[in-house]
């Protein structure tokens, strides 16, 4: 059986990551990259992850994994290149209830975590199932050079357009028609050129025309 995709709602988790090296690192960005921070245990740190923990003001504990570290957590990051210590993080996991991820150990994960691509609320993720991580990162290289930055603001404006179209009580059928207007505009060089206030502005009179054609 195969990994299902799915997103979970950090603010339900608890985040611990285990190991101070450059994977440990990648993982503690990847949470802050979606506004949560992780407590982190390691011996030592990487003068990167040093810098994070100051800037963000991280929880961390300086020495190995002592049983009883999960404690309190159930959402658990491992990066430590350790067996042994890998071996008795997975039987405290298993007893306590929390769901771990080990760096380049797919066979004792319970969960992995994709590349992935965020432009503000769009996030499009990339997996192979666990199996080739470099060619997961390999594709995601792809897609960032076609996906532009200003998708985080079409996003934003896609959201406003759809909440001004839910307000319109119209057939499916316009409803769609609506919609496909919608996305046939430029909206992304609208906003770089004229800001996304004038984009929503833009957006009213698009409601407000087929609003009025209603009548």
């Amino acid at each position: 059986m195969g990994y299902f995709p799915i997103f979970i709602d950090l603010n339900k988790f608890k985040a611990l990551v285990i190991g101070g090296g450059e994977v440990a690192t990648r993982k503690v960005l990847n949470l802050l990259e979606f506004d949560h921070k992780p407590k982190v245990i390691a011996p030592e740190f990487a003068p990167e992850l040093e810098a994070i923990i100051a800037q963000f003001n991280l929880d961390c504990v300086r020495r190995k994994y002592q049983k009883g570290d999960l404690a309190g957590y159930n959402l658990i990051f491992v990066a430590t290149d350790d067996k042994e210590v890998d071996t008795l993080i997975k039987k405290e996991a298993d007893k306590i209830g929390a769901i771990v991820n080990f760096a380049d150990k797919p066979e004792l994960c319970d969960f992995i975590v994709p590349s992935f691509i965020k432009r503000g609320d769009l996030v499009i993720s990339i997996s192979t199932q666990g199996k080739v991580p470099f060619l997961s990162r390999y594709f995601r290289e792809i897609l960032e050079k076609k996906v532009p930055k200003g998708m985080k603001d079409y996003v934003e404006i896609s959201a406003y357009f759809r909440s001004k179209l839910k307000e319109l009580a119209v057939p499916k059928k316009l409803k769609d028609e609506i919609i496909e207007e919608f996305l046939s505009v430029k909206w992304i060089e609208i906003i770089e050129d004229d800001g996304i206030e004038y984009a929503k502005l833009l957006v009213n009179h698009l409601i407000d025309y087929y609003a009025n054609k209603q009548r």
